[in-house]
């Protein structure tokens, strides 16, 4: 019995170990499958000429990366040109389609100085400069032509090969009228401190360093022969980062550190600002509402005021901080609920160019591309819209522009390319506007291949955006545009109107606060009530999982002002009232650190008392009695409620409750006394007289 339980044992042991083995052997052979299925070879373009001409070939460099272990030898390098592309279309169906263009023109084949890549590693081939054939062009101002560039090697497992597709730009002769262009750059980022003034992480100095987007976008447009772009700053950015210069706090994991000047974060931060400052020098920035306020949300809860005001000190905060006073004309607000009142209010605070994402503007349906500029009204010198190139700006903020930088800026170029090659040398203006997302984050490879190649580009003539509004008119196709309808998505993207009113309360109650204690003060832990206010009206609230940020901004404010006020109370001592008029103290004690001015509001059904008192100060850490006049209408014991107010009597401070006793006698009262005693001694004097008489 024993023998054969054992022999069963042994025999499932041997076919669970089958099993097992049969299970691990499936998954290394689909491992192995996947690892063969994955391409192993890939081609990057490390860079490319932005235009050809028969005074200057193409001029291109790839790199080839191995992803498999082994390396790949025997490498051979083939381009060629495919089939003009006409029409903007075309080439949206080219980029959609896998594999590229089929090459009809081959320009060269060639083997590499090192024609070997070593496994999970990159090589840069050396640099080609290739004469395209002539006649490519003829009978054109300019043609743009695919470019394949195909690698083929041996590795392990055989053949591999990889390609990629590119374009050139042929020019035969210097664009007359160039395209105009204007790019936005937006820099701007949500805040990285919190209420009290401390950073809540380090990510911002990461943000700012040369290798990260910032910085990287500030030093390239610093460096000299930049080409003009629009830059558009948020004021709140330049504050972080100048609080990061010197000495500042960081908080992470409930500890605060002090990070000192010398910290490379700093330094990092430093640096951003110089670039940024010769940056706004050559090119006079344009500002973004501070903290990019919700614009749309702000006009439509409390009108036009709250909006330009955020405006304004968002321009405040760029020149104080770089010192170049930006360009007024050109308004960036967050998209969202656009109407005719949001563009009034833009329009009062100096914005007579707004940019505006296309839906709100619609355009028609034409093979041509349009221009930028929209008229938003009649008259000689109308408001303008600016309205980003669909395509374009998406093409800015497409993945492929990090993985593949140089290859993802030219097929940029290409495209403005072809939109010029539409109309080529109008006599008429024709411009475009680059509008990325507010938010970009552009890698620093693909900033400095964009921003070069725009530059360098003989069809384009880049331009400010105010100014391209100015110079190119709306068209080419002819008709009004109208302003979209305000849609239900487009309100619900904003900011909720509770909130917003949230914050405007918030702002009134700062409002009395200062008129009681001074326009100076300031939270005693470090951080400023204003800017407070100001972050928890930015956009960057708008998600409801960040809004608990907002709202952390306003409690800031209203914890501020209480922390004051509570310390503030009315003393509750009983008083008596010997006359039908006359005065009662009321003490009032500050125990805060604040030298507070209030006035008294007193108020009783059965004693007359004045509305308010003249404002007086209460001094820090004292009490402080007042003598108000009073009058009581009857005698007895009565409750007279104290509320200690704010000078402009907005905001209640604190309040109390004193009990007022009258021991004075009302005057009918008195007389109706006294004639009954009078009555009663009459009657009295006579009574006695009679009962003498009778005694006789």
């Amino acid at each position: 019995m024993t023998a054969a339980r054992t022999g069963t044992r042994a025999l499932a042991a041997l076919a669970v170990a089958a099993t097992l083995a049969a299970t691990l052997g499936t998954a290394a052979a689909g491992a192995v499958a996947a690892q063969e299925a994955a391409p192993s070879l890939e081609v990057e373009l490390a860079a490319i000429s932005p235009v050809v001409s028969p005074k200057a070939p193409l001029d291109y460099r790839v790199a080839v990366r191995n992803r498999s272990q082994g390396p790949v030898r025997d490498l051979e390098v083939s381009a060629g040109l495919g089939e003009p592309v006409d029409t903007r279309s075309e080439l949206a169906t080219l980029l959609a389609t896998p594999g590229g263009a089929p090459v009809s023109q081959p320009l060269e084949q060639f083997s590499p100085a090192a024609a070997e890549v070593g496994g999970a590693s990159t090589r840069l081939l050396e640099r080609r400069r290739v004469a395209l054939p002539p006649g490519l062009g003829d009978g054109r101002a300019g043609v743009v032509l695919p470019l394949t560039v195909r690698v083929r090697g041996n590795g392990a497992a055989g053949q591999v090969a990889a390609s990629l597709t590119t374009f050139v730009v042929d020019l035969p002769v210097p664009a007359s009228q160039p395209l105009r262009a204007a790019l936005l750059v937006p820099m701007r980022e949500p805040t990285h401190r919190n209420p009290a003034g401390d950073f809540v992480d380090d990510k911002l100095a990461g943000l700012l360093s040369p290798t990260g987007s910032l910085g990287a976008i500030a030093d390239e447009l610093a460096r000299s022969g930049a080409p003009t772009a629009t830059i558009v700053v948020d004021g709140m950015l330049v504050e972080d980062a100048t609080a990061m210069v010197g000495g500042w706090r960081l908080r992470e994991k409930g500890k605060r550190t002090t990070v000192p000047p010398g910290d490379p974060r700093s330094g990092h931060a430093d640096r951003f600002l110089q670039s940024l400052k010769a940056a706004a020098a050559n090119h006079p920035p344009a500002a973004f509402a501070y903290g990019n306020a919700d614009i749309p949300a702000l006009v439509r809860v409390g009108g036009g005021g709250r909006a330009q005001e955020a405006v304004r000190v968002g321009r405040d905060r760029i020149e104080n901080g770089l010192g170049t006073p930006p360009d007024e004309s050109p308004a960036w607000p967050v998209d969202g609920a656009i109407d005719g009142a949001v563009l009034r209010a833009l329009e009062q605070t100096g914005g007579d160019v707004v940019v505006l994402d296309g839906r709100h503007l619609p355009g028609p349906e034409t093979a041509v591309t349009q221009n930028a500029t929209v008229d938003l009204g009649g008259g000689p010198d109308p408001q303008r819209a600016l309205v980003g190139d669909a395509a374009l700006s998406a093409a800015l903020a497409d993945p492929r522009a990090a993985s593949d930088p140089a290859e993802w800026a030219q097929r940029i170029l290409a495209e403005t390319a072809v939109a010029w090659l539409e109309r080529p040398n109008s006599s008429d203006p024709r411009g475009v506007l680059l509008a990325p997302p507010q938010g970009w984050r552009p890698t620093p490879g693909f900033f400095r291949s964009l921003a070069r190649g725009l530059g360098n580009a003989p069809w384009l003539r880049l331009q400010p955006a105010a100014t391209l509004a100015a110079d190119v008119p709306q068209g080419p196709a002819e008709g009004e545009r109208r302003l979209a309808t305000v849609t239900a998505a487009d309100l619900a993207a904003g900011l909720p109107a509770n909130y917003l009113n949230r914050v405007g309360q918030t702002r009134s109650e700062l409002d009395s606060f200062r008129r009681a204690v001074g326009n100076d003060i300031q939270p005693t832990g470090g951080g400023n009530y204003d800017r407070d206010l100001l972050i928890a009206e930015s956009s960057d609230w708008r998600p409801a999982a960040a809004r608990a940020r907002g709202r952390g901004f306003i409690a800031a404010v209203r914890n501020g002002i209480r922390t004051v006020y509570r310390r503030i109370q009315v003393g509750t001592t009983p008083v008596t009232l010997t006359s039908r008029r006359g005065t009662i103290p009321v003490t009032i004690t500050n125990d805060s650190e604040e030298r507070v001015t209030v006035v008294l509001r007193l108020t009783s059904p059965k004693v007359d008392l004045p509305a308010t008192s003249d404002p007086f100060v209460l001094e820090p850490g004292r009490r402080t009695t007042q003598l108000l006049l009073v009058g009581t209408r009857a005698t007895g014991t009565f409750p007279i409620q104290v509320d200690v107010l704010t000078p402009d009597g907005e905001v209640k401070i604190a309040g109390g409750e004193i009990r007022l006793t009258s021991t004075a006698f009302n005057r009918v009262a008195l007389a109706l006394t006294g004639g009954a005693a009078g009555v009663l001694l009459l009657w009295w004097r006579f009574g006695r007289r009679r009962r003498a008489g009778t005694e006789r």
